[in-house]
Formats: C-alpha cells, sequence, structure tokens
C-alpha cells in the first residue's frame, strides 16, 4: 500500500496538492508493532504524531489507586498523539496496540518543520491536524458523557 494514496483518502488531506502529499508521506515511517505495544504513555510528552493504518489502538488511562479506565478504541485513519505535539504537554492517556497493528509516524522534528503556517504545505497541514483533534475531541465529549451517565443515572 502506498502511504501517499492512504493519506490522499483520509479528511483534510484533500486540500493538498500530490508533491505536497509527497512531503507529508515521505516523512513519516511505517512499521508494524505487536499487540500490547504501548505508542504514548500517560503524562509523558509525544514524540510523534502517529496515524493508525491497519489494526486497532486502544486508549485509557491510569486513575486514582492505579484503576485502569478504557475510554476508546481507534480505528484505522485516526491520528494520535497530534494534542501534545500541538500544546506541548503530556499526553492524558496510554496508547497501545490492540493485536498487531501498522502505524505510520511522523517525528517531532518532521512535525513541526510541516505545522509551519508560512507556507501552502503548513497551513494545509494545520488544516488536517485540526481536522483531526476535533473528531477526537468529539470522542473525547462522548466517552465522557457516557461515563458520567454511568455515575450519574437518571432516575
Amino acid at each position: 500500500m502506498l502511504l501517499k494514496r492512504y493519506l490522499g483518502t483520509l479528511p483534510g488531506f484533500d486540500y493538498m496538492s500530490d508533491e505536497d502529499l509527497d512531503h507529508v508521506a515521505s516523512a513519516m515511517q511505517v512499521e508494524e508493532y505487536p499487540d500490547g505495544h504501548v505508542f504514548l504513555y500517560q503524562d509523558k510528552p509525544a514524540h510523534a504524531l502517529h496515524l493508525l493504518i491497519e489494526g486497532e489502538v486502544k486508549v485509557g488511562y491510569y486513575g486514582r489507586l492505579s484503576r485502569y479506565y478504557a475510554v476508546r478504541s481507534l480505528k484505522p485513519g485516526e491520528f494520535f498523539g497530534g494534542l501534545s505535539l500541538v500544546d506541548g504537554r503530556p499526553v492524558m492517556a496510554n496508547y497501545s496496540a490492540e493485536g498487531a497493528v501498522k502505524v505510520g509516524s511522523l517525528p517531532l522534528s518532521a512535525f513541526l518543520l510541516l505545522y509551519q503556517p508560512n507556507s501552502a504545505l503548513g497551513c494545509h497541514f494545520q488544516h488536517v491536524i485540526a481536522s483531526h483533534l476535533a473528531m477526537d475531541l468529539k470522542a473525547r465529549h462522548l466517552a465522557l458523557r457516557e461515563l458520567l451517565g454511568k455515575m450519574y443515572p437518571e432516575g
């Protein structure tokens, strides 16, 4: 599978030229990982933007008394680690492979170069990141509503 072609199917990338897609795809490294591989650790900064290509990544965090809370599962086409890269803060959850997965990773240095708004590519890349962060925010909102519904069931 060509990463460039795959990227072109994802939300936001349709605004990019073929040349821009080449730049993004060439900056990413695609690897396969085994079940249980942890990509991002809660309370640690992300060092790359990850794109799930095949498989499933589970998202969860450790709360009080080290109790683990499963938040959601990511499906192919979803990015993770972007919010930490954008705001410079640690990630809020653990992201780990659920079974074997294939993931594309964009190192922090490449992310920062692509994220600059002083070029058409930079503006388009920021649009892509914003689109995916909005989808992530929506998923977090739904997970929070579900959790609150369990904590405070309606009479």
